[in-house]
């Protein structure tokens, strides 16, 4: 008989938790589990990206004790008896554990935490969720195992980086430096990502005779952080130094065609676009927060720079501009082969396992 696994994440908007949630389904799928993934607030672009076999049920729930959708959810357990409900984030570990309380014989619940680090301590409510269900927590930057959650029974604890499917990305097939300099940010437009910093350090290396342009790529809902990244690329004169592409489906193509990618996060628990950087053979300067980063070689570590710091930014950029293009071949190549040896869906689908 196969065993069902319930997935949980808010939405199947593009963002990096919904993307391993995607990826992680798909993985199972492959390996004969029967995958039912529910979007709790609703569906968006990435449902397009699930496997046949994944069962998607969208609960479409409007607030976060939606009654209607609490019954649905519980419903579906009663059906379909799953020996594992995988819930990614905070508030699907929430809804998840209100939606199995009464249940009798209750599947064990797995928390998968994809918080950016350097957030506060895990407080009640985390707690509280966790104490009743919760038989692990998956981890995708060790930080977030600093803090103690509480269980009813024997908690497993342990840090699984992201990974991600190598193949849905273009290999890089040159390393001349295009005139300007092409740079892209993997990434959505919210505060943690930082893309003022990284304005300033365009502005750094616009003083100091190096032209670089940027391409955005990513949901900008947040119309607030999308506001003062505007403001500031005009106070900068930058305004004809970046671009907003906005989501795109076929980014892992496009990655190859750019000279350096970047990204300036002052807090991250991945990240993934490092990953695909890594995997596309494409240069980069990224900032030293969450797990990936940490675990790169000394050769790649050596594009790794301090967070808020705009001109060890703009020094480490300048500096891998300055390279041979046989030199940036090899920083591509090593990344590929780290990205095979390391982040791949297949080894976060077997560890999980």
């Amino acid at each position: 008989m196969t065993d069902v696994v319930f997935q949980v994440i808010d939405t199947l908007r593009i963002g990096g938790a919904e993307r391993m949630a995607v990826d992680v389904s798909n993985g199972l799928a492959e390996r004969c589990w029967a995958v039912h993934l529910f979007a709790t607030r609703g569906l968006g672009p990435l449902q397009d990206d699930l496997d046949a076999a994944v069962t998607v049920h969208d609960l479409a729930r409007r607030s976060r004790w939606d009654i209607e959708g609490l019954r649905r959810f519980r419903r579906a357990v009663h059906r379909d008896r799953p020996a594992i409900v995988h819930a990614h984030g905070w508030s699907s570990l929430q809804f998840a554990t209100v939606g199995l309380l009464g249940v009798r014989r209750p599947p064990p619940l797995v928390f998968h935490d994809h918080r950016p680090a350097g957030l506060d301590a895990l407080g009640f409510r985390y707690r509280a969720a966790a104490w009743p269900l919760v038989r692990a927590h998956v981890a995708v930057d060790r930080a977030l195992l600093d803090g103690d959650l509480t269980t009813r029974r024997r908690l497993v604890r342990a840090v699984i980086p992201n990974g991600i499917p190598l193949e849905r990305l273009a290999t890089k097939p040159r390393y001349d430096r295009g005139t300007p300099v092409r740079g892209v940010v993997l990434a959505n437009l919210r505060p943690q990502k930082d893309h003022p910093l990284l304005l300033h350090a365009v502005d750094h290396l616009r003083a100091g005779g190096l032209d670089l342009h940027v391409d955005l790529v990513g949901a900008a809902d947040d119309t607030a952080y999308l506001a003062v990244v505007t403001d500031c690329a005009t106070e900068l004169g930058l305004a004809g130094s970046f671009a907003l592409l906005g989501s795109r489906d076929d980014a892992g193509q496009l990655l190859a065609g750019y000279d350096v990618g970047l990204l300036s996060s002052h807090t991250e628990s991945g990240p993934l676009a490092l990953i695909e950087y890594l995997a596309a053979g494409l240069p980069f300067v990224v900032t030293d927060v969450g797990e990936i980063p940490a675990l790169l070689p000394t050769s790649l570590r050596r594009w790794v720079v301090p967070p808020r710091d705009a001109d060890a930014f703009a020094a480490k950029v300048r500096e891998l501009c300055a390279l041979r293009p046989d030199e940036r071949a090899t920083i591509g190549r090593e990344s590929q082969e780290f990205a095979r040896s390391h982040l791949s869906i297949e080894r976060t689908i077997d560890e999980l396992e």
